[in-house]
């Protein structure tokens, strides 16, 4: 019987892959463009092909093209409903997954159409790796020096700010209160594109919206802004807020951007979610996996006027 996988911008479903091989823990440089970050992975025989990090899918993806290419083996079909529609999907998998000192064998991905995805240069988009892959490290991302580390072993605190999250339908989902009013969820979906933009930026859900402007009735967009997901492209009201408070982490002065009632957010507990946008303000950040924390390494004045002290 077929089934109906659920995505944000990318694919969401549970399927394990074999166990990694050993592999050394070392920063693997990554291409950073639009608030995406971008890795250089070989596949099989294949090399230099541009894979997208996203958080936002709980299993690991490759283009039709690229399936094609490499000849990988049809599993099963599927389906996801994105943002905006359905797509059609077939499960394929690969002899051996590589990049930089890391290893993973007999991966499972959903073979599909990333064409819509941005990509720096527009180059093609080979694959995404999503949390099938990533939640068996401690994920260290440097946004300014361009590096990310996938460490085997748990990180040891010292003083740094941490923010609790959950897994939720294999995504981090994080508890957020909006306006000292609504207490919601908010997803971290790193497959979330953006333009530079010094200003932090949250997505909602409709219903998340409407709870919000019946709590305030002042609330309006003051802008709109374009968005590509599966299915196609959606216009997106903008409204500023004065504050989103995670656990022991407060936004200040943020904008959430309304997700229309299509594709997936047509839930009734539909739940929005936030990207790079909000996490390359602190320069380093660690996504522990193994303890479900998100580490910041660096409060500074940059990011000062986003964030308060954490709560005891």
């Amino acid at each position: 019987m077929k089934r109906t996988i659920t995505s944000c911008f990318a694919v969401v479903l549970f399927i394990l892959c074999s166990p990694s091989l050993l592999q050394a823990q070392k920063p693997v440089s990554f291409i950073y463009h639009q608030s995406l970050i971008f890795l250089r992975v070989k596949v099989n025989e294949k090399k230099n092909l541009l894979f997208l990090m996203d958080t936002g899918a709980n299993i690991s993806s490759i283009d039709n093209t690229t399936c094609e290419l490499l000849n990988l083996p049809v599993l099963s079909s599927d389906s996801i409903a994105g943002t905006a529609g359905v797509e059609a999907v077939t499960i394929r998998k690969t002899k051996i997954v590589q990049f930089g000192g890391y290893t993973e064998k007999n991966m499972k991905l959903v073979c599909r159409d990333l064409s819509r995805f941005v990509t720096p240069g527009h180059e093609k988009l080979a694959g995404i790796l999503g949390t099938d892959f990533m939640r068996k490290y401690a994920i260290t991302i440097d946004y300014n020096k361009k590096t990310v580390l996938f460490s085997k072993k748990k990180p040891v605190l010292r003083k740094e700010k941490v923010v609790a999250f959950d897994m939720s339908g294999g995504i981090p989902r994080f508890e957020a209160r909006f306006n000292d009013t609504l207490t919601t969820f908010v997803h971290f979906n790193s497959g979330v594109s953006l333009v530079y933009n010094p200003d932090i930026f949250v997505n909602v859900s409709h219903q998340q919206w409407s709870a919000l402007k019946g709590l305030d009735k002042y609330l309006v967009p003051y802008t709109n802004m374009a968005g590509d997901g599966v299915g196609g492209r959606v216009q997106l009201p903008v409204v500023k807020i004065s504050n989103i408070k995670f656990n022991g982490l407060e936004v200040v002065k943020p904008n959430i951007v309304v997700q229309p009632r299509e594709g997936i957010f047509l839930a009734d507990n539909a739940i929005g979610f936030f990207g790079n946008n909000l996490l390359e303000k602190y320069r380093k950040v660690t996504i522990d996996f193994f303890s479900n924390k998100i580490i910041m390494h660096n409060i500074n004045s940059t990011v000062a006027m986003h964030t308060i002290k954490r709560r005891r």
